[in-house]
């Protein structure tokens, strides 16, 4: 009987328990899911959506992305808060100048949209608020709610790495950004109760980082999704996706094409290198003048490109945070040769997974061994989508999250 009394209480508890109030604050709409950010947004409030009281509050540009997210995520979400973010951003700027705070955050700060913010903080009275990178901070550090951000990736060591690869002229401008950021990163340690980074490496570039959580990114390509596909390989196809107005995937790009294409050209005169990803700048634009370099630009499905190809080409030079490229090349089965940087964040990949390159001779020589030696390339292929599978879902990336904002809520 005494068994039987304790089972009815613990029931009574899970029933009755309260349903934690969230409110997820985005810089940019979660949808479409062409950068980082948005990417990440999109796939926890998926899978959030139902079993939390979730508000989202996001910035949108116009109608068109208001009507895509609410397609997208409105059974996901208790409400969606849309604010119009129409400023002058050159005159923000201008109040670094006085305020010591990075460009990048100035840049979206507006004091008319505090006052928005405020009132639907009033009336909805989150239990906690989650705000998506420090661009968003400045509207939610005075708030004694329990608070957590995700800064995604180290802005301060992005704009360091930045700088170093520069001309003279912008140099000076990046290092200056990556000190305020610096600054300002310390700051924000001190008014969140937790802070999410996707990199362990970005978690140790902080001396003080008992606050920090890595919580790595997921990839929406599963198992049962590439059943779909037939995998049938265009010969002599390199491959190289991602967001094209990025700068480090710009420099990458351009890299790849003027230093090391040219020598696998000359080698393998039918080889073609394709460059895929949303509105390419000018510069990665001209790089289909060059003999066999084909710039796509948005593709709509971005796993038919990768498990058509059978090389992924990943030269990063900068840039911080998780390369969710990288996820999705290997998940695909695309045999890939990437730099160290590119790596950084995901645990555990070594080369068995995907050759790994840091010098441009390197680099050629670990592409011309993959295109020769098929045998080779397929177990390649195979151990990097058995890595991506097993360790890499945003199932577990939610969980993480969830289990932190418990862990805060519970401080209080």
């Amino acid at each position: 009987m005494m068994k039987i009394r304790i089972v009815i209480i613990f029931k009574y508890i899970e029933v009755h328990k309260k349903v934690m109030k969230i409110l997820y604050a985005t810089l940019r709409p979660p949808y479409s899911t062409y950068k980082g950010d948005q990417l990440i947004a999109y796939n926890q409030i998926k899978n959030l959506g139902g079993k939390y009281d979730l508000d989202l509050l996001t910035f949108i540009n116009d109608q068109k992305e208001k009507k895509e997210l609410i397609r997208e995520l409105k059974d996901h979400c208790n409400n969606i808060f849309f604010i119009e973010l129409k400023n002058n951003k050159l005159l923000n700027l201008l109040k670094t100048f006085i305020n010591k705070k990075p460009f990048q955050v100035n840049m979206f700060f507006e004091e008319k949209i505090q006052k928005q913010i405020d009132s639907i903080i009033n009336k909805e009275k989150p239990d906690l608020i989650h705000v998506q990178t420090i661009r968003m901070a400045d509207y939610f550090t005075n708030y004694s709610i329990p608070k957590t951000i995700d800064m995604i990736d180290a802005l301060s060591l992005n704009m360091k790495r930045r700088a170093n690869n520069e001309n003279l002229l912008k140099k000076p401008i990046f290092e200056i950004e990556s000190r305020l950021c610096r600054n300002y990163e310390r700051d924000i340690y001190k008014k969140f109760d937790k802070l999410f980074l996707v990199s362990q490496k970005d978690k140790d570039y902080y001396e003080n980082n008992n606050k920090i959580i890595v919580n790595p990114n997921g990839t929406f390509i599963t198992r049962t999704k590439l059943k779909n596909y037939s995998f049938d390989k265009e010969k002599y196809s390199l491959v190289f996706h991602g967001n094209m107005q990025y700068y480090p995937n710009i420099e990458s790009v351009i890299y790849f094409v003027n230093e090391i294409f040219p020598i696998l050209k000359e080698k393998y005169p039918e080889i073609n290198f394709y460059i895929v990803g949303k509105d390419p700048v000018e510069k990665v634009k001209k790089l289909n003048e060059v003999p066999g370099v084909i710039v796509t630009g948005f593709v709509d499905d971005i796993i038919d490109v990768l498990t058509t190809k059978i090389i992924g080409v990943y030269f990063m030079k900068s840039g911080t945070g998780m390369q969710n490229k990288i996820l999705e090349a290997l998940a695909c089965k695309l045999p890939s040769v990437a730099t160290s940087l590119a790596l950084q964040g995901i645990k555990g990949i070594n080369k068995n997974h995907i050759k790994i390159a840091n010098k441009k001779e390197q680099f050629i020589d670990k592409i011309i061994n993959l295109i020769e030696d098929e045998k080779y390339r397929n177990i390649i292929a195979e151990n990097g989508h058995e890595f991506i599978m097993e360790n890499y879902s945003w199932e577990s990336n939610t969980q993480k999250l969830v289990q932190v904002w418990e862990d805060v809520l519970d401080t209080y």
